[in-house]
């Protein structure tokens, strides 16, 4: 994956920050860097084997079924590359079941390959969850918002195209993944080869 995976934007445990305790017991954290990010989105991918980590393609079979109520939280990764170079950055997601489905999101801690980090967060309204074409559960939703690099603010939109995996496909079982497709643009720069992938947590 690393060569498509910095190019690769997943949704599973962004994982420890690091963090350091000073005299007065106060704990210092800092944002996860590029590499560290990178890192952890392939761990993520082949872990779970929803995508190849070399092609940054999904390979998963999608569920076709969802349960009907519920809620479940996710947690990984999103990212593409921009302006010539990878750009990830820490994605959560909640699926509420009920009601027809939908899922809602945020993103933040973005860090560039080469440019460094890209400070603020996005957030996706809530968006349903119905079957595709072919069968597939499925959710479309954009996450949106101002991210700062440099003293620039960047007016950020990251169209993400979702599916489920993990789990008997059945009415019961709650999907262990959410990952799919992520495009847009990045202060008007676009968004290329995006791709999210997001693992649930208790």
């Amino acid at each position: 994956m690393k060569t498509q995976v910095k190019y690769l934007v997943l949704a599973g445990a962004a994982a420890a920050l690091a963090g350091c305790g000073g005299s007065g017991g106060t704990t210092l954290t800092t944002a996860p860097t590029y590499a560290q990010l990178l890192d952890r989105a392939t761990t993520m991918a082949d872990d779970t084997g929803v995508i190849d980590s070399n092609t940054g393609e999904l390979i998963g079979t999608e569920r076709t079924v969802v349960p009907t109520s519920g809620t479940a939280d996710y947690k990984g990764y999103v990212g593409g590359e921009v302006d010539g170079g990878g750009f990830i950055g820490e994605l959560t997601l909640t699926a509420d079941f009920s009601g027809g489905g939908s899922v809602s999101g945020s993103a933040t801690n973005f860090q560039h390959e080469t440019n460094g980090a890209y400070t603020g967060a996005l957030a996706m309204p809530s968006t349903g969850i119905s079957a595709n074409l072919a069968g597939d559960q499925e959710f479309a939703g954009t996450l949106s918002g101002d991210l700062t690099n440099d003293g620039t603010v960047n007016a950020t939109n990251i169209a993400l195209t979702g599916y489920f995996f993990g789990g008997t496909d059945d009415a019961l079982t709650q999907p262990t993944t959410a990952a799919g497709y992520a495009d847009g643009t990045v202060g008007g720069t676009l968004l290329n080869d995006g791709i999210f992938i997001a693992t649930q947590t208790p």
